[in-house]
């Protein structure tokens, strides 16, 4: 990024450098930062799950991701995915003593984070051996009762073209290299890539229905996903108390793609 780009680390009740464990990425969402984590207590309810035996122990990093969409922006001047899967994960490792990736690294999304942590998948599979994407907006051009790229963001002021060039022309690689309807059904090693899509009951309709429509569309292609709806809407108090079964999402899947795996 050619600047300091700031993150902050959750570590479990008891923690030391001589206990390696797995490593989640956690992607926030518009008008949300590094701090978002520790500003809605997060980690005071990860804390009490841990100890009561409830849920793994892990470690979380919580980048800045600005305004950015988590992007390599196409006119070069932001690489968001590049500054968090090139320079902070081999740095939060080697700081954290974390297990090594893909097994044992995760990737997590809240809103405009979740579509990050699906385009990190996409274009860092041997990066991450897991995707949850929470209150996601799924974005499509090929299915209009979907929102739109624009009119999902637009409204947060993302300058589009600076991040995805025109598109509506030649020039966009949206959704060209990332169309969620055509990669996670046709491209193998994002079949094989485990998958969680969750959303709250009182979520934004936009949100509810474009994860429901997308969710039936992988259902009707035989792809293996885990699909749940939290009690909650689209705010943080709803998604702190869902981050357990999130993160016991990620170690499932590594332990089956392990047995897969050896079998």
């Amino acid at each position: 990024m050619g600047r300091s780009m700031a993150y902050s680390v959750y570590t479990p009740p008891g923690w030391t450098p001589e206990e390696h464990l797995p490593l989640m990425v956690l992607l926030h969402g518009v008008r949300d930062s590094e701090s978002s984590f520790d500003k809605y207590a997060v980690g005071s309810v990860l804390d009490a799950e841990i100890e009561a035996g409830n849920t793994p122990r892990v470690i979380i990093v919580s980048p800045n991701g600005e305004l950015g969409f988590w992007e390599n922006w196409h006119d070069g001047s932001k690489l968001y995915r590049d500054w968090v899967v090139k320079d902070l994960i081999p740095h939060v490792a080697k700081r954290y003593v974390t297990l090594p990736c893909p097994q044992a690294c995760f990737v997590s999304g809240i809103s405009m984070g979740a579509h990050g942590a699906m385009r990190f998948a996409y274009y860092e599979p041997d990066t991450f051996s897991s995707v949850s994407a929470i209150s996601a907006p799924i974005i499509s051009k090929l299915h209009p009762g979907d929102p739109s790229l624009v009119q999902t963001i637009i409204k947060w002021f993302i300058p589009i073209e600076r991040i995805w060039g025109d598109i509506d022309g030649d020039t966009s690689h949206v959704p060209k290299d990332l169309d969620p309807y055509k990669s996670w059904v046709n491209r193998s090693d994002m079949v094989e890539m485990p998958l969680l899509l969750t959303w709250g009951n009182n979520d934004r309709k936009s949100i509810a229905k474009a994860n429901e429509h997308f969710h039936q569309h992988l259902v009707s292609h035989g792809k293996n996903h885990d699909m749940s709806i939290f009690d909650g809407g689209h705010n943080w108090e709803s998604w702190r108390e869902i981050m357990s079964e999130v993160i016991r999402f990620h170690f499932d899947s590594n332990e089956k793609r392990t047995i897969k795996i050896h079998n």
